[in-house]
């Protein structure tokens, strides 16, 4: 199973035995290894609505640049965190190497000029 992180530098896809815990998860968002609170940017970024792309809450407080743009027309900033979720929307899981390749192809980055 695997998790996704999409930064400036593109996406970095990470193979995990275990879903990741809140600490874990709020250590990866915004700014890398910078300890944040966790929000769910979008639900319905990717063909497959199970998939959740998730940042810093504080992303303008922090002044994170410009990571992504979700379907709707959504910047997401920071380092993003890329998960699925169970049958309730909060309950996040691992992706399947089939979401991750979803994510691969459908993912609009935004680059730093």
């Amino acid at each position: 199973m695997f998790y996704v992180l999409i930064n400036s530098n593109g996406i970095d896809v990470r193979e995990s035995k275990e879903m990741l815990t809140l600490k874990e998860m709020q250590n990866l968002v915004g700014i890398e290894g910078e300890s944040a609170y966790i929000e769910v940017a979008s639900y319905r970024s990717f063909s497959d609505k199970s998939i959740a792309l998730i940042c810093d809450e504080e992303f303008l407080i922090k002044k994170c640049q410009p990571t992504c743009m979700t379907i709707e027309g959504h910047v997401v900033h920071g380092q993003v965190l890329v998960l699925g979720t169970n049958k309730a929307e909060d309950d996040f899981d691992l992706l399947t190497k089939k979401q991750v390749e979803i994510v691969k192809s459908q993912v609009r980055l935004l680059r730093r000029k």
